[in-house]
């Protein structure tokens, strides 16, 4: 196991050692770790439960031989009157050279409305890409833009959903120099 994962492991177990949780409350701590030809794996986390209230927190990490590598967080929460919420973030690298991470935070309120947004960036030898989703108000947008290095051209693109109202989507695609020109596969 590479150091990085080593120190992570011995991170995580010090956190749960430190959690303090009400006599009523029950945690349940847990810590996975594995290695192999191709790498090597840690994921640990903790959830609590109290009171109808469940809160989870976990994180994970990957390092593989060929350069590749993870590392990521999330939190949960749910409420006993229905309410959610929940968050992540992620970064790692590609064997190719290339490079991605990702956030997000979502809530659901005690009558089911959700909101939240998310974003995630990614590049390497072959292009990049830009992904946002809102939600809020029973409106969804997704907008992605993705860049072919080999060709420079840039596509944007829209998706929206509405609920009781469905999709629609627009998308199109500029060249380098800015000009329209038709998207192909």
């Amino acid at each position: 196991m590479s150091s990085t994962l080593r120190n992570a492991s011995l991170l995580l177990a010090c956190a749960a050692a430190f959690v303090t949780v009400s006599a009523s409350a029950q945690t349940r701590f847990h810590l996975r770790d594995g290695a192999g030809p191709r790498g090597a794996a840690l994921g640990g986390g903790y959830t609590t439960v109290s009171n109808g209230n469940l809160t989870h927190q976990g994180a994970h990490y990957f390092q593989g031989n060929d350069g590749a590598s993870y590392a990521g967080h999330n939190n949960v929460m749910r409420n006993a009157d229905g309410s959610a919420s929940n968050s992540r973030n992620f970064q790692g690298t590609t064997a190719a050279g290339g490079n991605y991470s990702g956030n997000g935070s979502y809530s659901r309120t005690a009558n089911g409305a959700l909101m939240g947004s998310s974003q995630a960036t990614g590049s390497g030898p072959r292009g990049s890409y830009q992904v946002n989703n809102t939600t809020a108000n029973g409106v969804t947008t997704h907008d992605t833009t993705a860049t072919n290095a080999a060709t420079g051209i840039t596509y944007n693109g829209q998706t929206t959903y509405t609920k009781g109202q469905g999709f629609t989507h627009s998308g199109s695609c500029t060249n380098a120099s800015g000009a329209a020109v038709a998207c192909g596969l």
